[in-house]
């Protein structure tokens, strides 16, 4: 939705292909939505779709993906692509790398950045050794989104101590997984890199950003966040600088969001993972000054970038995904740590929304909708299991508690 919103508003034709039914991109006023449903899964199938519309058009368009699978998929058929479409330069084997976190910190320690104690699919005797030196809390992590082989029930768990942690490689086994050793962060504590690679593997510009609040709390999406992230001059420039020596050591092109820990107790960063396709929040970007998807368009149409500051100065706000960020505060208040005018500040401190847009208003007001729906639902459900005598003081509750942690 945002990039579409970035390219169509800036003056872009856009043809958006969409694979979900409910995809609120529906309710847009900007671009040709493109039925794509059965083909969400087929990546072969799709490749041929995108060359017969790119024919069907006549032109050789800019093609952007704006999901991991879709990224993946591009690079891999690249070669029978580039003909027909503008797109990153950027082979299957190079994204791989980056993508699979496993090589993603190598590739950071051989930049001299430092990375989280990890070990990567290891054998129980590996483990057990390696546990030895690194005591837990653990988090335990797929080798990279959607691989099969892995057996996670959910994209990270945490284990408390190296008993819990062998007994789940003894049952589980280790394949693609990876084990980080938990560094106290969370929400609060999380920043990205904001930023778009050139062809000639160049940072064309750099912003930062922080997650004030995730969904789930300490561990997802942002369901709140500020740019620039309010962080003392020299830190956000260690990131920088940090984040452009990574990328002297390994092959990309395109947009970039980079993800950073800082150690609550130390104060040191450490990268976590890597986004290489436009990321939740580009949105919240753009409307603080810096529209990277309209950028990048620029760039693979061959336009000069010689005019883009490397350093963008940027508006300070706050932006909030507000469906994401009720059941952030949802969670929160079951552990006592929020309450409803502590939540309520906070978000009408924001400016920047997900889906609320007055240029472009009906995905916004389809967005309420559903929340109101949610709500409705919610009490109903409350109230019919509730005894009729106590219905009246029947209380929300997120349900039990949900740990997930950096």
């Amino acid at each position: 939705m945002a990039t579409v919103r970035a390219l169509a508003e800036s003056g872009v034709e856009v043809h958006a292909c969409v694979f979900r039914h409910d995809d609120p991109l529906h309710y847009s006023r900007h671009a040709l939505k493109v039925p794509c449903y059965h083909l969400a899964d087929d990546e072969t199938a799709l490749a041929r779709f995108l060359i017969e519309y790119s024919r069907h058009l006549g032109t050789r368009p800019v093609l952007f993906p704006t999901g991991d699978a879709q990224a993946l998929m591009l690079a891999r058929y690249s070669a029978e692509l580039q003909a027909h479409f503008r797109i990153w330069q950027l082979a299957h084997a190079d994204l791989s790398r980056i993508v699979n976190k496993t090589t993603l910190y190598e590739a950071a320690r051989a930049a001299g950045v430092t990375t989280i104690p990890s070990l990567s699919a290891p054998t129980f005797v590996e483990a057990a050794q390696w546990t030895l030196q690194h005591p837990g809390p653990y988090i335990l992590k797929p080798s990279y989104n959607g691989i099969d082989s892995c057996k996670l029930a959910a994209k990270n768990i945490v284990l408390e101590g190296r008993e819990q942690l062998l007994n789940y490689i003894k049952s589980q086994g280790a394949q693609a997984l990876v084990i980080q050793r938990m560094i106290r962060g969370g929400d609060g504590n999380i920043f990205d890199c904001y930023g778009l690679c050139a062809r000639n593997g160049k940072v064309v510009c750099l912003t930062s950003h922080l997650r004030i609040r995730q969904f789930p709390p300490d561990f997802g999406a942002t369901s709140m966040g500020e740019i620039p992230a309010p962080l003392p001059k020299q830190q956000e420039q260690f990131l920088f600088e940090a984040t452009e020596r990574f990328f002297q050591g390994v092959r990309f092109h395109g947009i970039f969001g980079i993800e950073w820990l800082r150690d609550a107790m130390t104060g040191a960063f450490y990268p976590i993972d890597f986004n290489a396709r436009p990321f939740l929040t580009i949105g919240h970007l753009r409307d603080c000054g810096v529209n990277l998807p309209l950028l990048a368009y620029r760039e693979l149409t061959g336009q000069s970038l010689a005019d883009v500051d490397p350093r963008p100065a940027v508006k300070r706000k706050r932006w909030v995904y507000i469906a994401n960020d009720i059941d952030t505060f949802r969670v929160l208040r079951s552990r006592g740590h929020t309450d409803w005018l502590s939540w309520l500040v906070s978000v009408a401190s924001c400016s920047s929304f997900a889906y609320l847009s007055w240029r472009d208003p009906l995905p916004g007001l389809n967005s309420m909708l559903q929340l109101l729906k949610r709500a409705w639902l919610y009490l109903f459900r409350r109230a019919s299991r509730a005894p009729p005598q106590y219905a009246h003081s029947a209380r929300l509750s997120a349900g039990p508690e949900i740990r997930h942690e950096r």
